[in-house]
């Protein structure tokens, strides 16, 4: 089993997580490593504490469940392109700009639109596209942690800032074949603190690969368990109401046995996950952004017109306490960028405080058909 068919068996018919995308990562870099080097177990690895903001994104927002994530391109351009014939949108009157929606034309009856201009017809491709940049922290040379997300146990003594790209084309017929395409995958952006010599190691855990590799999978993403990710099916789970919504969210965590405040969290959660993959369909995009406003977890930290960022500060769940952001632009839903930052970064003085542990931008568009 190769890489991409393993990454493809990650979280079959479950929404996206940011604690399944966690793992996820783990289990692609697990499979790349092998690809390298057969021999080397990832239980060899183990030991070395891999990170779990990592070295993989949407992709692994979508890339972990799309297939793959990862990008040597240049600087990331933050950005959501409307089709051509999108309904023009108003400039929001207040701190949460909402999208104007269109009427749907039929017999005698109209159907209102969220986001319109942002659902791709037949022939037509949804294309997008994420850049992932993760820092990884080195662990003093005697130490079990060597490259770590750092948990704060081992103060690291440098860092390393790795960048891969992930595209993602969704087609106007779900049922249709997805395409991923992932690569450069682990460019190695910067070093912290600067003027600190490359480490060889690096290369043998984070290998850099600059060619771009793709996988296909008809009517959505996973494998044989259904609904397939991203599928009419797997969208049609979720209710259309955003209060019904938080309820079936928090009977599913429960069920998971998070409940009270680790319950909420979990909630907001698998709300951000499911929206950062940006393929859900424009109803179900809707509601979930209305539903996360209503979990009084998020905090609206900036506005910037049509983009609403909003914070989450997450101690509860897997991978220790952090603050996750997500920029969400307001006339089309689709999320455009994402930061995670550890409650511990900055405080070693390894990395300057404003640079992120993760952060994914991203560009969603609609194409005539695959490039």
């Amino acid at each position: 089993m190769d890489v991409f068919e393993r990454v493809r068996d990650v979280n079959t018919g479950v929404e996206l997580t940011l604690e399944q995308m966690s793992k996820a990562r783990s289990l692609l870099l697990t499979g790349i490593e092998e690809r390298a080097d057969v021999a080397r177990k990832r239980s060899a690895r183990r030991p070395l504490y891999l990170i779990a903001g990592g070295v993989v994104g949407v992709a692994a927002v979508t890339a972990a469940v799309l297939v793959v994530n990862h990008s040597a391109a240049p600087a990331p351009r933050v950005e959501a392109v409307r089709a051509p014939s999108a309904s023009p949108v108003p400039s929001p009157a207040t701190s949460t700009p909402e999208p104007t929606p269109s009427l749907g034309r039929g017999a005698g009856t109209s159907v209102v639109e969220p986001f319109p201009g942002t659902t791709p017809q037949a022939g037509q491709y949804l294309e997008i596209t994420s850049t992932d940049e993760s820092l990884v922290y080195r662990g003093q040379a005697d130490s079990e942690v060597q490259y770590s997300h750092w948990s704060g146990e081992i103060p690291p003594v440098a860092a390393v800032l790795l960048r891969s790209v992930d595209r993602l084309y969704v087609p106007g017929d779900r049922t249709a074949e997805w395409v991923g395409r992932t690569g450069p995958v682990n460019e190695r952006v910067r070093i912290y603190p600067d003027g600190t010599p490359a480490d060889p190691l690096i290369g043998g855990m984070f290998p850099y690969r600059e060619d771009v590799q793709g996988w296909t999978n008809p009517g959505g993403i996973g494998g044989e368990v259904q609904p397939l990710q991203g599928s009419l099916g797997w969208a049609a789970q979720y209710p259309n109401d955003p209060q019904a919504l938080l309820q079936y969210l928090r009977d599913r965590a429960s069920a998971r046995g998070m409940v009270g405040e680790a319950g909420e969290q979990a909630v907001a959660n698998d709300i951000i996950g499911v929206l950062l993959t940006n393929y859900a369909p424009a109803q179900t995009r809707a509601t979930f952004i209305k539903a996360l406003d209503l979990t009084g977890r998020a905090q609206i930290s900036s506005t910037a017109g049509t983009l609403v960022t909003r914070s989450v500060h997450l101690t509860e769940l897997y991978d220790g306490p952090r603050t996750v952001a997500v920029t969400i632009d307001s006339a089309t839903g689709w999320v455009v960028e994402y930061d995670e930052r550890w409650d511990h970064d900055g405080s070693g003085g390894v990395v300057p405080s404003e640079v992120p542990g993760v952060h994914r931008s991203f560009t969603v568009t609609i194409v005539d058909g695959l490039p």
